[in-house]
């Protein structure tokens, strides 16, 4: 179950590095767009898609109230609430 869980949240860190870099590219006054649209989409896709597989993994196996469980879930529902209120805020500044 570990090396599940891990391999599910390797690219939610590879997107946060990618968005924290696109930043980074729009303060140089490089070309940050491409890299921040790929990575506040991918958070925006991946992070409900892996939570309803792996809820449907943990619900056949009924571990509904382990604290792994919850942590998972918990990282990635707030992340995936961060990545959709940035992706809102970075429409509106145009």
């Amino acid at each position: 179950m570990k090396i599940r869980r891990t391999i599910e949240v390797i690219p939610t860190f590879i997107l946060i590095i990618m968005y924290c870099y696109s930043l980074y590219l729009r303060v140089s006054g490089g070309a940050w767009n491409n890299s921040f649209v790929i990575s506040i989409t991918g958070l925006s896709v991946y992070i409900p898609i892996i939570s309803f597989f792996e809820a449907m993994v943990n619900s056949s196996r009924n571990l509904k109230y382990k604290k792994q469980n919850r942590l998972f879930y918990l990282y990635m529902i707030v992340l995936w609430v961060l990545s959709l209120i940035i992706a809102i805020l970075s429409m509106e500044q145009g």
